[in-house]
Formats: C-alpha cells, structure tokens, sequence
C-alpha cells in the first residue's frame, strides 16, 4: 500500500517548478521540482532561457540569488516563502535583480551578529527602470552587533543607469526593514553612485538602532543627477526619515513619521499647504523686524504661530515690488521657538523674488513658528509677500 503524497506530474511550460522535496539533479523546467531556488536559475541560465517563471512552494530557502535576465521568481504566499541567509560572517548581498526581472510574494530576510556590509535587494545596471519587486517584506538585521563596530546596511540599494525618464515602479506593496547597530552608514533605501531614476509606491520603511552614532536613514538619494520618487508610502529613520543628500526627491502623499528631512530641501507631487506673510509698505532700513501672519505692517514684537501638529517647513519665499537697491541684501528666517533655524531666503540687489528650496525644518507639535527679516541700511524693499510650505 502506497502512502504519503504522490505528485501527478503535468506539464508547465515555462514553469521552473521549486519545492523542499524536490531534487535539483533530476528536475527540469517545466517538469519535475528543484529543490533550490539557485537549481533552478543554474537551470535557466545553461540554456539562457527568457520567459520563465521561478514558482516557490513554501519552505525556508538558505540561499543568496541573482535573478537572471528576462525571467520571474514568485512564491505560493508571502507568509510561507522565506528566502534567507542567517549569521552571516562576511558582506552579503541576498537578492541582486537582472534585467527585465520580477520577484513578488516571498519573504526576505538577511542577518549577521557581525559588523559586515549587509544589503538585502541590489538594483545594478538598468534595473531601476526594468525589474519590478513586488508584494514582499524584506527584513535585514545585525542589530545584536556591537554599538561601537562599524558597518554599511541597506535594505535597498539601487546604483545603476536606469534611464532618468522613466515611469516604472521598482517596488510596490512591501514592506522593508532594516535593524542595525553601533556605526557606518545605515538606510532603508538608498540611490546613488550613478545617475539614474528609481520610483516607488505603497511601501514602508522603517529602520531601528540598538545603539550606536551611525547614520540612520529612511530613504536617500546622494547623486547628483538622479531622481527618487516616492509615493503613498510611509518612512521612518532615526537621523532622518530622507535625505536629499545629492539629486532630486520627490514625494507624494507619503507620511515621515519624524518630519525630519535630514535640514535639506524635497519636492513634493502635490501643492502642500502655505503659511503666507506680506508687509503692503516699506521695510524699516538697517533693522531687524517680525512678520504677521496675513497682510500687516511689520512688528518689532516677534509674533508667534503655534503649530498643533509635527511637520516639515520647506521652500520659503520672497517676492517683493522693489529689491533693496545696489550693495543692499535683506534676509528672512523662520524661527522656532524663538530660535533662527537654517532655512532662510535672501534678496539682493534689484533682485525681488527668490526661493531656497535646499533646506527644510522639523517642528514638532506645540512648537512656535515666527518669520524675521534683517534689512540693510540702504534698503529699498517694498511691498513683500513671503510663503513657507508646510508638509
């Protein structure tokens, strides 16, 4: 009497069939399992096949893979596929995307108890642009390292040529977190060393310390030249939530759960919202005076805005009737709490619009935003407009 369970086998064109119980010496694509997820692609790769679908049964897969070109890898359920490398000892890469790739509905897991270099999804050449990560968590971990050793981890790390007019969304649906410790850089994501595009939606990031002075960030782009996009998403870091280090970020209806953009500038898919000030006359010469909030003449009492909610000020701006004349420049800070923060805005010369979209300013809820202006001794400014966006 014959027990267990018997496999049918049916044909699967196109099919590189993958499950605990397989055998990776006797499997073929499109006929009996493999055993491993890198039998298969050894498989595909013999023939340089294109069109074929990697499909996981559940199981735990200790294994490290580079998709090759042209081809899919899908697991049966995100809750039951996990592809891993545990306790690593030296700098791992888990999963490097080909070109014209698809990897969806598997978990992702990468550790080390060690200070090594960690990433757990690499995006090279024009991956950015071709390959799609779909409907997965990715989870890269050495937080039981030392707090005062020194590593690199990367959830996502994208350094390709993905070309920079491109639409397509390298990731969508996942969530991916990184859990680090002691120093080095640490990011959720990451784009740079050539310029290229990378798009993203409806993922969260979120990075943890357990201790240490490293950098850690959600989401950053450090090259001059390349472009993230980031929308209806969720990020969370520790230094910061992003970073326009180098290049342009852009995002949309996405939440920073710390409102810290690193001090720097972003953009945004939408108009956020604005607080505006004007003064309708002219600005006192050689002074230092406080906006109102509306349309009113300038104050030598700072006037207070209590903010009920944390939030990111960004891309303040002055327009003006006049400039403030030869020789002359006048300059317009936000304050918090009293305090001068770094994002200001100046005019000079016959110069009456201007805009500093580099830096931005994290207040948290119950702070108190007010507007200065310094003016020049000569200065000839009248009839000045000035707006902060607020995210």
């Amino acid at each position: 009497m014959t027990t267990g369970i018997i496999e049918i086998l049916i044909p699967r064109p196109n099919i590189a069939l993958v499950t605990k119980l397989g055998n990776d010496s006797t499997a073929s694509i499109g006929g009996s399992p493999f055993k491993t997820i890198n039998g298969a692609i050894s498989a595909i790769n013999s023939i340089g096949a294109t069109g074929i679908t990697i499909l996981v049964y559940p199981g735990i897969y200790d294994e490290t893979i580079i998709m090759p070109p042209g081809n899919s890898l899908r697991g049966v359920s995100l809750l039951t596929v996990i592809i891993q490398k545990q306790n690593v000892t030296s700098n791992t890469t888990l999963l490097t995307m080909g070109e014209n790739t698809r990897v969806e509905d598997i978990t992702l897991m990468l550790t080390s108890t060690n200070h090594v270099n960690l990433t757990g999804v690499a995006f090279p050449g024009t991956t950015s642009q071709t390959a799609k990560l779909r409907t997965i968590s990715l989870t890269v971990d050495n937080s039981t390292a030392s707090t005062t050793g020194t590593s690199n981890i990367y959830g996502i790390h994208s350094y390709g040529t993905g070309n920079l007019s491109g639409n397509n969304d390298a990731i969508r649906a996942s969530i991916i977190t990184v859990k680090s410790a002691g120093l080095g850089t640490k990011r959720v994501l990451l784009v740079n060393t050539n310029s290229h595009r990378f798009n993203c939606r409806d993922t969260n990031f979120f990075i943890t310390s357990a201790g240490g002075s490293g950098s850690y960030i959600g989401a950053e782009i450090n090259q001059s030249g390349s472009q993230l996009v980031i929308r209806a998403s969720t990020i969370q870091g520790i230094t910061a939530d992003i970073s326009q280090t180098a290049g342009s970020l852009t995002i949309g209806t996405t939440n920073l759960l710390n409102s810290n953009a690193n001090n720097l500038g972003f953009s945004t898919v939408l108009q956020p919202p604005t607080i505006i000030w004007a003064d309708p006359g002219s600005l006192p010469k050689g002074a230092v005076r406080f906006y109102r909030p509306g349309s009113s003449s300038v104050s030598t009492t700072e006037i207070f805005i209590r903010l009920s909610q944390k939030c990111l000020l960004k891309s303040l701006n002055v327009r003006s009737l006049t400039g403030p004349g030869v020789s002359n420049t006048d300059t317009w800070t936000i304050r918090r709490n009293g305090i001068d923060t770094p994002l200001t805005v100046s005019l000079t010369g016959a110069q009456t619009n201007n805009i500093n979209n580099n830096n931005s300013v994290s207040f948290q809820a119950g702070d108190s935003l007010s507007l200065k202006v310094t003016t020049s001794a000569g200065t000839s400014v009248t009839d000045t407009v000035i707006q902060v966006d607020i995210f």
